[in-house]
C-alpha cells in the first residue's frame, strides 16, 4: 500500500466578509471538507500495512536457508502477515466508507445554492469524488486478490510435497494480479487529483 492511497488535500477556509452566493458555496465546502478528516486515518492503516511488508520480506529472506521444518513454521507465519494486511485493506475499506457517508451529507447544501455556476461547481466536486470511491472500491478489490494468492502460495510452501514448477506458476500469476493493481492505484491516483483540482477551483471562488 505504500504511497498509493492518494490523499486530498486540506484546506481550511478563513474569510470576512463573504457575499451570499460565497456563504452558500463556503457551507457544502466546509461540510464536504471532513471527508478529509476522516481519510487522515488511512495514514495509521498505511504504517501498520507498511510494518507488516517489511516483517513479510524478512520471512521470505529466512526461506532460502529454512530446514523443511523451518519451512512449515515460516510458511504459518507468512500466512498470518497475509491475514493481517488484508485486514488493513478491510480497515481502510471501512474508513472510505465514512468518508463516503461524510460526503453524502454534503449535498445536501448543494440544493441552497443560488448560484448556478458555484452549485454546478460543487455538484462536480461530488460526482467526481464519487468516482474516486468507485476507483479505490476496485483498487482495494485487485490488492485483495493479490494478497489472497499470496496466501495460497504461503499455505502451498507448508505442503509436505512441493513442486517447483508449481511454485514458479504460482508466482507468475501473481505478477499479472499485482500489474492490475498497479493499474488501478495509478487510475485512482488520477482521479485524486481531478478531486482536488476542482477542490482549488472552489476556494479559488470563495477567497474571490
Amino acid at each position: 500500500m505504500k504511497k498509493m492511497i492518494g490523499s486530498l488535500l486540506i484546506f481550511s477556509v478563513v474569510i470576512a466578509g463573504c457575499s451570499s452566493d460565497e456563504d452558500e458555496l463556503l457551507d457544502f465546502y466546509n461540510a464536504f471538507q471532513e471527508t478529509v478528516e476522516v481519510e487522515k486515518e488511512i495514514e495509521d492503516v498505511t504504517a501498520t500495512f507498511d510494518e507488516l511488508e517489511a516483517e513479510k520480506a524478512e520471512l521470505q529472506q529466512s526461506l532460502e536457508s529454512a530446514t523443511r521444518d523451518e519451512l512449515t513454521e515460516i510458511s504459518g507465519q507468512l500466512v498470518e502477515n497475509a491475514d493481517a494486511r488484508i485486514a488493513q485493506l478491510d480497515e481502510e475499506v471501512a474508513i472510505m466508507g465514512e468518508s463516503r457517508s461524510r460526503m453524502e451529507a454534503s449535498e445536501q447544501y448543494i440544493s441552497e445554492i443560488s448560484n448556478e455556476s458555484n452549485r454546478d461547481k460543487a455538484q462536480s466536486l461530488v460526482d467526481a469524488m464519487d468516482q474516486r470511491y468507485n476507483e479505490h472500491g476496485d483498487m482495494i478489490g485487485s490488492y485483495k486478490t493479490v494478497l489472497e494468492s499470496e496466501r495460497d502460495i504461503f499455505e502451498y510452501l507448508g505442503d509436505e510435497d512441493i513442486s517447483q514448477d508449481e511454485v514458479d506458476e504460482r508466482l507468475n500469476n501473481l505478477d499479472e494480479e499485482y500489474q492490475q493493481v498497479q493499474e488501478d492505484a495509478q487510475t485512482f491516483s488520477e482521479q485524486t487529483e481531478n478531486v482536488n483540482q476542482i477542490k482549488q477551483e472552489i476556494e479559488s471562488l470563495i477567497e474571490s
